[in-house]
Parts: C-alpha cells; sequence; structure tokens
C-alpha cells in the first residue's frame, strides 16, 4: 500500500555494499499485462461473462524484458539483481513468480487504520482510489484479500515488513531483509539518509532524508472516527 514504508525499504536495500539498483515505481508488470489482454477486453462487443483470462506468459516476459531494459540497460542479463518498486505488484505475484522464479517480495506494511487515514489525508494525485475514504476501504479490503491468499500459496516468496517494528528496531529488521533477499548487511546502510545521491518520487522524500525515528503510534488516533461507520462492512477495521 501506499504509505506503508516501501520507500525507506528501498532506500536501505540500495545502500547495500551491492549496490542494488532500483526502478522506482515502473509499472513494468501492470503495463505488459494489458499489452496482453487488452486487445480482448477493450473489444466494442466485449462480455465479461464469455471472456477467458490467459495470458501468454512468453509474451508478457519479452515486453517485460524490453521495458525493464529502459530503466536499467543490464537487466536482461542473467543473474541481475534490481528492484521493481510498483506498488501494485501484489496483484501479480503468481505472474512474477512464472516470470522470475527468483524473485523476491519484500511486503511493507502498518497498521491498517494508520494506513487508510495517511492515505486519505495525502490525497496522492496519481491515484483515483485515493480520494474517498469508501474507495480507500474498498481497495484495501482487495488487498488484504489478496495479499493473504498469495501468502498462503508463497509463503517462502514473501517477507512481512512492519513499519512499526523497522522503526523500532532498525537493525534486527534489515538483517532479516537483507538475508531474506541473500544480500549482505553492513552496519553502514542504517546511514543511508546520508546519501547524496538518494531521491524518491513519493512523498516519502523528505522522511528518507533523516534517520529512522520510531512509529508514531498516536498520530492518527484522532481521525478513527471517520472509519466508525464502516465496520459492519469490513470486519478488519474492527481489530
Amino acid at each position: 500500500m501506499p504509505r506503508s514504508g516501501s520507500t525507506l525499504v528501498e532506500s536501505i536495500l540500495t545502500s547495500s555494499p551491492q549496490k542494488i539498483p532500483s526502478l522506482g515505481e515502473n509499472h513494468v508488470i501492470n503495463t505488459s499485462i494489458l499489452e496482453e489482454i487488452g486487445p480482448k477486453i477493450y473489444k466494442n462487443d466485449f462480455n465479461i461473462d464469455y471472456f477467458n483470462f490467459e495470458l501468454n506468459l512468453e509474451n508478457i516476459y519479452k515486453h517485460v524484458v524490453n521495458k525493464y531494459s529502459q530503466f536499467y540497460k543490464n537487466s536482461h542479463k542473467k543473474n541481475q539483481r534490481f528492484i521493481d518498486k510498483s506498488l501494485e505488484n501484489f496483484f501479480n505475484i503468481e505472474v512474477i513468480i512464472e516470470l522470475f522464479p527468483n524473485a523476491k517480495f519484500l511486503h511493507t506494511f502498518r497498521n491498517t487504520s494508520d494506513s487508510i487515514i495517511s492515505i486519505y489525508q495525502s490525497m496522492l494525485p496519481d491515484l483515483s482510489w485515493t480520494h474517498r475514504i469508501d474507495d480507500i476501504l474498498e481497495y484495501v479490503n482487495n488487498y488484504l484479500n489478496i495479499i493473504n491468499y498469495f501468502k498462503i500459496k508463497y509463503p517462502n516468496f514473501i517477507l512481512d515488513i512492519k513499519l512499526e517494528n523497522l522503526t523500532k528496531d532498525s537493525e534486527k529488521i534489515t538483517k532479516e531483509i537483507f538475508e531474506f533477499c541473500d544480500l549482505t548487511w553492513d552496519i553502514k546502510i542504517l546511514n543511508f539518509y546520508k546519501r547524496k545521491d538518494l531521491f524518491s518520487k513519493t512523498l516519502s522524500f523528505n522522511q528518507i532524508r533523516s534517520k529512522v525515528r520510531n512509529y508514531n503510534v498516536n498520530k492518527y488516533k484522532a481521525y478513527y472516527s471517520l472509519l466508525d461507520d464502516f465496520k459492519r462492512n469490513y470486519k478488519w477495521l474492527n481489530f
């Protein structure tokens, strides 16, 4: 989800001794899938009842590799490691594993109510579903169902990273992240904010310019009442 700590994790990973490059939020997987199914679903006589959702993985792989190479020229070479920070990739976990069997998924998340309020306050201009509480809740509900399904199906591919834990014990959690990604951990990565080449297009840019601070558990509590009317529809809001 947006505002979940993904930019923080990205900054830490790109500060590793291996100098892993990040391609940012590039949407390569989504656009490649859309190129595959677009001609089928944008027909004037399209009927969802007769639509068979099939993907030609060979075609998608060609699209993906070609698009990645526009961001990182070495992406097509064997044993290359890089970061794709596209947040909507949780929809595409199964496809990505088919394309890249060695892929690793870092699932950053935070207190769900805090996440909803933070997204609502941010009014993210590039995401149409972030401007109404109703739409955010529906998106979050889909996200929770999908990520939980894939965590059960592919437990060895996905690492949970709770933002509260990361800020509370950065050394421990970053070691777990680096071990999961088969990367060499170094204490210097916690000084990522001192890098002169650190840059992000997200709203988190100012936050990654300083060292990791403890999570503020009270920051959004004053706004939780905005969610009260929706608790009947979304049971996970009651926790």
